[in-house]
């Protein structure tokens, strides 16, 4: 799973860490690995992905990548870091 920023430093980090702790709570934290990334890099990245977490912004630059795009609004949000991780994995 990547986390999109611009630059890939920034609020990516922010959502890593975040979507960690859910998925650390969750018992899938060893399973799948999150990886924070700018966004340039996630295009060439995308096809090892399951999804791509983002902001609505980076995912309209991001288009169609071949993977899933997930938009976060709140990226700090463990709610809503855990509705985006149901969907994306269907629980």
């Amino acid at each position: 799973m990547l986390t999109v920023c611009g630059n890939g430093v920034g609020t990516s980090l922010f959502l890593k860490h975040t979507l960690e702790q859910v998925l650390d709570r969750w018992g899938w934290a060893r399973h799948v690995t999150v990886e924070a990334t700018d966004t340039i890099s996630a295009k060439g990245k995308a096809a090892e992905a399951v999804a791509i977490l983002t902001s609505r912004e980076i995912a309209r630059t991001l288009g169609d990548v071949g993977v899933p795009v997930r938009v976060v609004e709140d990226f700090t949000s463990r709610t809503e870091a855990d509705r985006v991780l149901r969907d994306t994995y269907d629980v």
